[in-house]
């Protein structure tokens, strides 16, 4: 009976997982896993399941404490349980032991990137370097981590003293695709500095910026270069070099093609270095990709802020608390970005979401300041002078909106956003209609399926008294944007104005359940309530 109750317990828990699983909620698949293996401790796939799991909620101490509780028999068959295994190995200064079970080739196709790395940088350390560069030449050749694999081979002959071969290896990691390429240049940099080869540790440095633009730690090293200080030899323990291997042989395509796989290995490099960023900044971007933001969010805020990375990390926090109704949090973290960088794209993010938030005047500041500068450097930058524009127009300072996107579409006159932009202005003011609207079709013409542009032509003929061309392009603007509650809104303006009301009334309580802002809330159920006003005498109306 007791057998029975066991066997019934274990099937309902592995529902109950799988459900979770489903749900977006790995913490409670991986604790129903785990008491469903505690029920059935002689089943391989439940161990694999409930490791797995685990893994990927974040919790890799868990992970281990459940390996090493079950039979050697039982883990022998998870691969997912001999990575952990193997991880607590090397943490434990037990390469031998770790490389003799990753040699073992029961780990699963999925990790045979992973292996063959790892098995080739515990090799190398094991004071045997040619062989461990002659196991990573043998890995099976993959286009896609051909940048991985020279960037592990400069940190074997990094850690072996043969600075010139480990150059030469970062070299060829700079010129190929790779995750984490500021890390890897700022690897060869630091080398090279440490040898008195300031030139080269520049043009490292510069290659970087110019290819991928530049990053908290390329602006660290860029300072170090510039201040005359004296950059040590980089340097890396067995453990901390394993924890690279395993974040660069994840970061390249597995986090592309499955993020669950990806969470489950940056879990893994995280057991071994809590504090390697690039391997954190990846498990939250895994987290966000399974639609995981507030697990994201806790991730990011372990970054040191000692660590180059955090002015990254505090704007994708940010960036994260915005986008699930965190706003007040959200811009702190951008504030203490902003305290950490003053890096020009930190700058315009912080920028960026003062204006989305309403703070006009504080985005204004920060866009001024990037527009100095730019032009200081004789290089403007349209989007930016857009995002200003957007902030001044939302403060009323319309005038001064309207030079801001005369001045972007001089340099970028066939952009459709601009386009609308201006031309939607001048119409809904009553200044230079004609031409405003066919700056406005020219924009709906060029970007079809955008909800905002086709809804900004139907809102232009509503303006001018045009309902039943209004009515046309604002239901393909609808069915374009079908949850923007001002293109719903604007529909049932049209169909109201055009005679039909009851698909008016429809219209504006679809767009309440689509939670406006206030404003707009009150003048929906105003809307509902009494329909609209009688039609104005003149011919342009005010926007709702």
């Amino acid at each position: 009976m007791l057998d029975e109750l066991k066997t019934q317990q274990e099937y309902a828990d592995f529902i109950a997982a799988r459900y979770a699983g489903m749900s977006g909620d790995p913490s409670a698949a991986a604790a129903y896993y785990r008491r469903a293996f505690g029920n059935a401790p002689t089943d391989p796939g439940l161990l694999e399941r409930a490791t797995f799991a685990t893994l990927i909620s974040g919790d890799a101490g868990e992970a281990t404490r459940l390996v090493e509780s079950a039979d050697d028999s039982v883990s022998q068959q998870s691969p997912s349980a001999q990575l952990v295994l193997i991880v607590d190995e090397i943490g434990a200064g037990k390469t031998k032991s770790a490389l003799q079970r990753l040699k073992a080739g029961n780990l699963g196709a999925i990790n045979a990137d992973l292996v063959g790395f790892l098995s080739a940088w515990l090799t190398a350390s094991g004071d045997n370097v040619d062989k461990g560069v002659a196991a990573l030449s043998q890995t099976p050749p993959r286009r896609q981590l051909a940048g991985e694999q020279a960037a592990i081979q400069g940190l074997m002959f990094l850690n072996d003293g043969q600075d010139e071969k480990a150059i030469a290896a970062f070299d060829q990691a700079q010129r190929l695709p790779v995750a984490s390429t500021d890390l890897i240049a700022s690897f060869n940099a630091r080398l090279m500095a440490s040898q008195g080869n300031l030139a080269g540790a520049r043009k490292a440095i510069a290659l970087e910026i110019e290819e991928n633009g530049p990053s908290s730690l390329t602006d660290a090293v860029q300072a170090q270069l510039d201040s005359g200080e004296p950059l040590s030899r980089p340097k890396l323990s067995i453990r901390q070099g394993a924890a690279l291997v395993v974040y660069l042989a994840s970061a390249g395509g597995i986090a592309r093609s499955s993020p669950e796989l990806a969470a489950m290995r940056y879990s893994l490099a995280l057991r071994l270095d809590p504090e390697l960023a690039p391997a954190r900044l990846a498990f939250a971007e895994a987290f966000e990709q399974q639609d995981r933001p507030e697990d994201a969010v806790e991730v990011l805020r372990e970054i040191q802020a000692t660590s180059p990375w955090r002015a990254e990390a505090l704007m994708r926090q940010a960036w994260m608390l915005n986008g699930i109704d965190h706003p007040g949090e959200a811009l702190v973290a951008a504030d203490q970005a902003l305290a950490s960088s003053r890096r020009r794209d930190v700058i315009v993010g912080v920028a960026d979401l003062n204006r989305i938030n309403g703070n006009h005047e504080r985005a204004r500041k920060l866009y001024d300041q990037i527009i100095a500068a730019d032009l200081q450097a004789n290089l403007p930058d349209w989007r930016v002078l857009f995002a200003r524009a957007n902030a001044l127009s939302a403060a009323g300072a319309w005038k001064e909106a309207e030079a801001d996107v005369l001045a972007a579409l001089a340099i970028e006159p066939d952009r459709p956003e601009l386009q609308n932009f201006l031309g939607f202005g001048w119409i809904e003011r009553g200044e230079r209609v004609e031409e405003g609207m066919k700056l406005v079709q020219k924009a709906a013409t060029a970007r079809p399926d955008q909800g905002y542009i086709v809804d900004s032509l139907g809102w232009a003929h509503f303006i001018l008294g045009q309902y039943e061309e209004a009515v046309t392009y604002l239901e393909r603007a609808a069915g374009l944007s079908p949850a923007d509650a001002e293109i719903v809104d604007h529909l049932g303006d049209a169909y109201w104005r055009a005679g039909r009301e009851a698909e008016a009334r429809y219209q504006w309580t679809a767009a309440l359940r689509l939670k406006p802002g206030p404003e707009r809330e009150q003048s929906v159920r105003d809307k509902l309530e009494k329909g609209l006003p009688a039609k104005p005498a003149a011919s342009l109306a005010s926007r709702p």
